[in-house]
């Protein structure tokens, strides 16, 4: 078993962007670091600007250099891409996204320790591997980590990250169990706090019997991860029958759709029609109050 400890620099964070750095280095089981592998590669799109002030890779920097995909770094990649290796990156969900436009699809055990520290350490926030770096005192150990390897490192590109995100993991195995990790992140994970927003700190529970709207604005709006979309709907429908469903407008206002359906059917028919906007909550109890009375 190899750890394949892994990011990316990128031309951007959205759908048309790609690859214009590889890092990652190969450990044992013991931590010991086997192989370095750190390339810049051109990429079929430009840089933004936003992304350039992040990494502060240029596009002179990229001249001359070859596609990802004809890079030694990724050649090797798919080498070690086999299901007894683990592959280590914060925020996985990012990368590998990336890693696919080029063709690459991992076969490897995943430990993803952004999602590992939402589960694990909700409180602990924030959840940013810099944060962490600083937080944990990392970057004390980052110089000597550098000298062993013989590198350059500029703040802030995927081969510094890796850097810190190796030291991470070894704080990380001094707490779980190496097979606990990569058995947490092979699923969505269901979470159990929010760590955003104004209910942050409550369980999600707590929120989907008191707020429903907020969680259900949130899964309708907004671009949510895996695990959090996961939550958030399971712990909707988990928590349906505690709840008493009633209508949030017009004249019968704070009524039950079964209530409504014995004495004005025909509004609920509107409702289930015709209004916009209304919950999958109430949608469901209006069609289920109109069936109950022949409608």
């Amino acid at each position: 078993m190899k750890f394949i400890i892994l990011d990316t620099e990128t031309t951007g964070v959205d759908a048309e962007d790609r690859i214009i750095q590889l890092s990652y280095l190969v450990t044992d089981v013991e931590g010991n670091i086997l192989e370095v592998h750190d390339q810049f590669c051109s990429a079929p799109v430009p840089i933004k600007f936003d992304s350039m002030a992040i990494h502060h890779i240029t596009p002179e920097m990229l001249e001359g250099k070859p596609a990802c995909v004809d890079t030694e770094a990724f050649r090797r990649l798919n080498e070690l891409n086999t299901p007894e290796n683990v592959l280590i990156i914060q925020n996985a969900e990012f990368d590998e996204a990336m890693l696919q436009k080029e063709g690459f699809t991992s076969q490897m055990k995943l430990i993803d320790t952004y999602r590992i520290l939402r589960k694990l350490y909700p409180l602990e926030t924030p959840h940013g591997l810099q944060h962490k770096r600083y937080e944990l005192g990392l970057y004390k150990k980052e110089q000597a980590l550098i000298d062993e390897l013989g590198v350059a490192v500029r703040a802030h590109d995927a081969l510094g990250d890796v850097i810190v995100l190796k030291l991470f993991l070894d704080h990380l195995l001094q707490e779980q169990e190496l097979h606990e990790m990569v058995e947490l992140c092979s699923a969505p994970i269901m979470l159990d706090i929010m760590t955003f927003g104004k209910h942050k700190g409550k369980t999600f529970e707590e929120i989907a019997l008191s707020d429903r709207n907020s969680l259900q604005y949130m899964i309708d709006t907004f671009d949510l991860d895996t695990d959090l979309r996961h939550t958030m709907e399971t712990i909707m429908q988990e928590t349906k029958s505690q709840i008493k469903v009633t209508i949030p407008f017009a004249k019968y206002r704070g009524q039950t759709p079964e209530e409504v359906a014995q004495i004005d059917p025909g509004f609920l028919v509107w409702i289930r029609d015709k209004a916009d906007r209304i919950s999958p909550d109430l949608k469901e109890a209006v069609i289920k109050a109109l069936a109950d009375v022949g409608r």
